[in-house]
């Protein structure tokens, strides 16, 4: 679906980036700078491939939950697929026609050329276009991934899939073959036209690697015009049998959660920071340091510290806990940057993320905007927009909830709180929901009737409505970015301009259930959670020093929580058994400066 922004008065559809390329070529093209090459069926040449449909419709496993606009997995390939310099092996499928290794961020329109750093990365796009993958948008299409029995082919069908508001009809696949590590994608029918013809922001065909700065694109819009779809064509991407590049990379994967996404605390409570560094290059890398660094609003350093990365082959990955803790006395927004320091890094631009904190003093607004719009979005046909939230205190009780909005036109809206259980920890049950009409731009309020008590996980807030063109929804562009904004096309997704601007949308909450009357929190002192054996496998022993707590939560190195251990006087035993060797973080509850590294070994 396209949305449309609203800035001083002007309507525009945002740009999407272009970087440069090698020029055009038909039928085949690259090598990129790893070495990759691409040819099509329509080329006689040796190598060449040859149109050959494998249907999985009804044998394979279908997708399900996509929409228009959104992205669910992941699913496991079977196998390790060699891809540039490292190996792959789970998927996530988008909605718009294309998949992506490890990397669930949305591509929608307006989509970035292949390649190109914005996310999503490692992206095999096929037909990246905006196609409405829902029960309305497609009545007869469906999605399907298929592993070979031999484990060693894997397949992403999209059957009878159409355009976004357009319609016609594309049946087409994605091809991994671990023979030859090569990538095919093959098209059995192509019909219509997306939903702005075909310009490149509307139409992307391609690969590209995990910093999306190496790749190849095959189509981009209708250019080159001897590339385009059409039935039974097929496009082999082929790796090369070696590589000259060397690639000195390592990148900060996610930090301080699963999504580096905006966060909360409590004034005067202790903050333990962590990442997430990944060797990204192609070359073997020794030691190296990893810092952390808190700025306030107006640029001053307010702490920093750093610690050591592992050494780590290509593709390994290393999750580190900074020793030192901060404490932070005075409320208002902050931004926490993790940075990976191995010399001679050749991408830069992925060695930092950025996190915005906000420190809250109980009861308090949760909100990533400032309070005044920059600018506002609104969806050519029904949609909405929403926030994700992490209460920084379980539990906490949600009083209500807020957006900003403005309609020429009163328009009734719905206003929703949601908890995070539908698929991939997206919006799920309805908390509260109640609708209101939308007119002059200001805050829209809703009150439920007794507060919503949240004991874990996030929760979002969200507007939708069912009339196309209204309302318009507040948005704010000025950083520190949030990166927990949601879009509403029918299904709900991460947003898609979460790079560029946050969504406002709030929650006031009153904190810890319980307490009558709020007084300022005493000031935790840092406990210390020990792990023994560490490396270890099996039963792992807890040790709490200095503290009542009575659970530690255990995250994988996404910052997904695998389990809770309840804590007796102090000590209790985590059973690893169920749980895939790698490193882990364990966590005391309520607490937020203990936190202990745990490597599971296998």
């Amino acid at each position: 679906m396209i949305v449309t922004i609203l800035c001083a008065m002007m309507i525009a559809l945002s740009p999407g980036g272009a970087p440069s390329q090698l020029p055009p070529n038909w039928g085949g093209g690259g090598p990129d700078s790893f070495g990759y090459r691409y040819l099509d069926s329509d080329t006689t040449c040796p190598g060449a491939p040859v149109y050959n449909w494998i249907s999985i419709k009804g044998i394979g496993t279908r997708v399900t939950g996509l929409g228009d606009d959104n992205v669910v997995g992941p699913f496991d390939i079977g196998f390790d697929f060699p891809y540039y310099w490292y190996r792959v092996n789970k998927v996530y499928v988008g909605s718009n026609g294309y998949i992506a290794f490890h990397d669930n961020s949305l591509n929608a329109s307006p989509f970035q050329r292949i390649p190109s750093p914005a996310r999503s990365n490692n992206t095999l796009a096929a037909l990246m276009s905006d196609i409405d993958c829902s029960a309305a948008g497609s009545p007869n299409g469906s999605v399907w991934v298929w592993t070979s029995p031999d484990n060693d082919t894997f397949i992403v069908e999209y059957d009878s899939v159409r355009f976004w508001s357009t319609g016609g009809n594309n049946t087409f696949q994605i091809i991994l073959s671990r023979p030859d590590s090569s990538i095919t994608f093959q098209y059995k029918e192509q019909s219509g036209a997306p939903y702005n013809g075909w310009v490149p922001d509307a139409n992307q065909c391609g690969i590209e690697n995990v910093s999306g700065r190496i790749g190849l694109n095959y189509l981009s819009g209708n250019i080159p015009p001897g590339n385009m779809y059409h039935p039974e064509l097929a496009v082999k991407f082929i790796p090369p049998e070696s590589t000259t590049l060397r690639v000195h990379d390592a990148a900060v994967r996610n930090a301080m959660n699963d999504r580096s996404g905006g966060m909360f605390a409590i004034n005067g409570r202790p903050i333990t920071f962590w990442g997430v560094i990944q060797n990204t290059g192609n070359q073997a890398e020794a030691t190296f340091r990893a810092l952390v660094r808190v700025r306030n609003q107006s640029g001053s350093v307010m702490f920093i510290d750093s610690t050591n990365v592992r050494a780590l082959n290509p593709a390994e990955t290393d999750s580190v806990v900074f020793t030192r803790t901060w404490t932070p006395s005075t409320n208002g927004v902050y931004s926490i940057q993790v940075i990976s320091k191995l010399p001679g890094d050749a991408v830069p631009v992925n060695d930092t993320v950025t996190i915005e904190l906000r420190v809250i003093t109980l009861p308090a607004t949760l909100t990533y905007d400032r309070g005044t719009p920059t600018n506002s979005m609104y969806w050519n046909g029904p949609g909405g927009f929403g926030n994700r939230f992490v209460p920084p205190v379980y539990p906490c009780s949600i009083i209500s909830a807020r957006v900003y909005m403005q309609a020429t036109t009163a328009t009734p809206c719905a206003i929703g709180i949601y908890a995070d259980n539908g698929p991939g920890g997206s919006p799920g049950d309805t908390l509260y929901i109640q609708t209101v009409n939308v007119s002059a731009a200001d805050w829209y309020t809703i009150n439920p009737p007794s507060p919503i008590v949240i004991t874990q996980g996030a929760f979002f807030v969200g507007a939708t409505s069912e009339v196309s063109g209204s309302p318009s929804f507040g948005m704010d562009s000025v950083p520190p970015l949030s990166y927990q904004g949601w879009e509403y096309t029918g299904v709900w997704a991460p947003s898609r301009d979460a790079s560029m601007r946050d969504i406002m949308a709030n929650a006031t909450i009153a904190g810890q259930v319980g307490i009558a009357e709020l007084q300022p929190e005493p000031v935790v002192l840092p406990v210390k959670l020990e792990v023994t054996p560490n490396p270890g496998t099996g039963l792992l022993r807890l040790s709490l020093n200095g503290a009542s707590a009575t659970a530690v939560e255990v995250f994988d190195a996404t910052g997904k929580l695998v389990g809770t251990v309840t804590l007796d006087n102090g000590t209790g035993s985590l059973d690893t058994r169920g749980l895939a060797g790698g490193i882990y973080f364990a966590r005391v509850v309520n607490n937020g400066s203990s936190v202990a590294k745990v490597v599971i070994s296998r």
